[in-house]
């Protein structure tokens, strides 16, 4: 029975290294930029906005980043308004290199 359970926890073992080992591989062979595949990723952005278009939907400059504001990213102004200058918190993801917010959250205006 020892023997049994020595084996089953080596194969055990044998396995998870080997699978870890082809997904490492598979990120490398990529040289580690999933952003080129079109991949999503969840992020945040904190910043001074720099630039807004005419309408809140659009491009906005984020401390040099462009970020692009959908109808359905909210925004939320409880402690500024969106203004040049406001400081602002961003969640959203990368589609590719576009950064598409989910919602903004204005924090303030930096002086």
């Amino acid at each position: 029975m020892k023997k049994i359970v020595m084996v089953l926890v080596s194969s055990l073992v044998f396995a998870v290294l080997f699978v870890g080992t082809g997904i490492a591989s598979e990120y490398e062979r990529r040289g580690g930029k999933d952003y080129e595949r079109g991949e999503r990723h969840e992020g945040k952005i904190y910043g001074m906005v720099e630039k807004l278009p005419k309408d809140v939907i659009g491009t906005w400059v984020v401390d040099g980043k462009e970020i692009l504001v959908t109808k359905d990213t909210f925004v939320k102004e409880e402690y500024g308004k969106a203004v040049v200058g406001a400081y602002v918190e961003i969640e959203g993801s990368y589609i590719g290199k576009t950064f598409t917010a989910r919602k903004i959250e204005i924090r303030g205006k930096r002086k």
